[in-house]
């Protein structure tokens, strides 16, 4: 994966040296797609490196979390979903998560009983595995804030 994310790099930078050299402005455009494409693979591909190395090598340890959905609709009508989470350990909050787009199933909103699988030098789970299937970060997870009594 850190292969692709320095490919895509060196597309972009490629390609704005070939619009530099041959003063066609297409290349630009193109470039400009593959640097949002180029962010896009840098941010995420850390989280799916540790969720894969953490299914393999990780601790697991019980736990639970609350699903929300989140729907919206674009310019064009389309409806998106964003899947966040509320990773509970002994019934307490502790992180806010942004999951990415699972492959193969759709949660739906609810709390699950889960296992938290975490890494050493990682202070969040790195997955969430459910009785459906498994969660990831897309985004550098928050700590929950404890509720004030």
């Amino acid at each position: 994966m850190k292969n692709i994310r320095y490919g895509a790099v060196m597309a972009t930078a490629g390609l704005v040296l070939g619009g530099t050299f041959t003063g066609n402005p297409v290349f630009y455009g193109i470039a400009a797609a593959a640097a949002v494409v180029s962010f896009a693979l840098w941010k995420i591909t850390p989280h799916i490196n540790n969720a894969a190395r953490g299914l393999k090598e990780g601790m697991r340890q019980e736990g639970a979390v609350e699903i929300s959905v989140v729907q919206w609709k674009d310019a064009e009508a389309n409806l998106h979903e964003a899947y966040r989470g509320l990773v509970l350990v002994d019934q307490r909050p502790v992180w806010r998560m942004e999951f990415a787009t699972p492959d193969g199933w759709q949660p739906a909103a609810g709390a699950y009983p889960a296992q938290l699988v975490f890494l050493i030098g990682v202070a969040w789970p790195v997955a969430v595995v459910t009785s459906d299937g498994i969660l990831y970060p897309c985004a550098r997870p928050k700590r929950a804030q404890a509720s004030a009594c």
